[in-house]
């Protein structure tokens, strides 16, 4: 029985993966589930495999709408589950969600290690071109000792050779640089042309295992659009009135763990204030809150538009929304112009903090639209 529950969790996690484009995390749930000695067809096969049960192909749909547009989620995606599966539902959302949250933190942190790489590069770059110089500078020094030691007569010769020769040098140097920039610019031209060739190729690929995975219903994040959409108003339903309660009812054990983790969190945002640090996290969390709640569709009469505008640069609310929405679509540059405003330590509580909020925000749809579910139910059976 447990290897069975173990199985379909990381069943999830494939979907869960995919939805968010994680590869590296896909080949982690592949192998997880070849070593519990799984069926090989559900993962060949993907969500059209006979074999798999019909309530967790039926998570599919509601996984991508977890993590793309949780704001469209309502009470007929419960309408196709047997009744009793309450449990099953709650539990399936926490764990979907929480790979979700993973797959989003790897795209992050991935993007950091790799901009140490490049800093890391230009460092040793700059190290070797000081210390080319310094050796001309050292070798232009010594000739000079020897043209002072020479006769007086030859003095105003010598010094003029000495010029000549400076000034070639630096010719040669200067020819020298502008010909590695440019042969370095072809070369680089030629290797990112070929990349990028590479890189969609992959890009393809990549989508064609991820659709295995996923629902045809919704394959990428879009904004909600107040003017076609209705808000959800935190007055009428929240997080910590409302759908807190549903999961601790119909999921204990797993949403036990998940409190104690956004407490964890809590925590480190409010122990953030130091001499390391550039901004205050604690106070940049009820911002980051404040804005992903009202991009995703939940209206809070609270939010004051320009006083978070003060809280947040642009260049962060940019990587905030990019990390809650679109992991996968964070640019190089992007991360670079977040980094000259908040620090590498920063930027992983950000991380942590941006992904945490996204996951209570997509919990808090899933808890609602059950709600209005339970409740036709209720009312159906007055009916009667």
């Amino acid at each position: 029985m447990m290897v069975l529950f173990l199985y379909n969790t990381n069943y999830f996690g494939l979907m869960a993966s995919s939805t968010i484009g994680c590869e590296n995390l896909l080949d982690d749930f592949i192998r997880i589930i070849l070593i519990l000695g799984g069926d090989k067809s559900w993962i060949e096969k993907g969500l059209k495999c006979e074999n798999i049960p019909e309530h967790i192909k039926g998570m599919a749909t509601i996984n991508n709408i977890l993590a793309h547009k949780p704001w469209i989620m309502d009470w007929r995606h419960f309408a196709s589950f047997k009744q009793g599966l309450s449990n099953f539902l709650f539990q399936s959302a926490i764990i979907l969600t929480t790979i979700q949250r993973f797959a989003s933190i790897i795209s992050g942190l991935n993007l950091i290690i790799h901009n140490d790489n490049i800093e890391k590069e230009k460092k040793n770059k700059k190290d070797k071109d000081s210390e080319q110089l310094e050796k001309e500078e050292v070798k232009i020094k010594e000739e000079n000792n020897i043209k002072k030691g020479k006769k007086e007569k030859n003095k105003k010769e010598k010094k003029e050779e000495v010029r000549k020769r400076k000034k070639k040098l630096k010719a040669e140097i200067i020819e020298e640089q502008i010909q590695k920039v440019i042969t370095s610019v072809k070369k680089n031209y030629t290797e990112i042309k070929y990349e990028n060739e590479e890189e969609k190729k992959n890009l393809i690929n990549r989508k064609e295992i991820f659709q295995k995975y996923m629902s045809d219903l919704i394959f990428s994040y879009s904004d909600f659009d107040p003017h076609i959409e209705k808000y959800l108003l935190t007055e009428d339903f929240n997080w910590k009135t409302n759908a807190k309660y549903y999961f601790i009812d119909n999921a204990g054990k797993e949403m036990d763990y998940l409190d104690k983790e956004l407490k964890t969190l809590e925590n480190l945002s409010s122990k953030s204030i130091g001499n390391n640090f550039k901004i205050n996290i604690f106070k940049l969390r009820d911002a980051i809150e404040k804005y992903l709640t009202l991009i995703f569709g939940i209206n809070d009469n609270e939010y004051n538009y320009h006083n978070n505008n003060l809280s947040m640069s642009v260049e962060i609310k940019r990587i905030v929304k990019k990390l809650a929405c679109c992991p996968e679509q964070i640019r190089e540059q992007e991360l670079a112009s977040c980094l000259e405003k908040i620090n590498k330590e920063e930027l992983v509580y950000l991380i942590l903090i941006v992904t945490s909020i996204k996951q209570k925000i997509s919990l808090t749809f899933f808890a609602k639209a059950f709600d209005d579910f339970k409740s036709i139910i209720i009312n159906s059976k007055l009916n009667l």
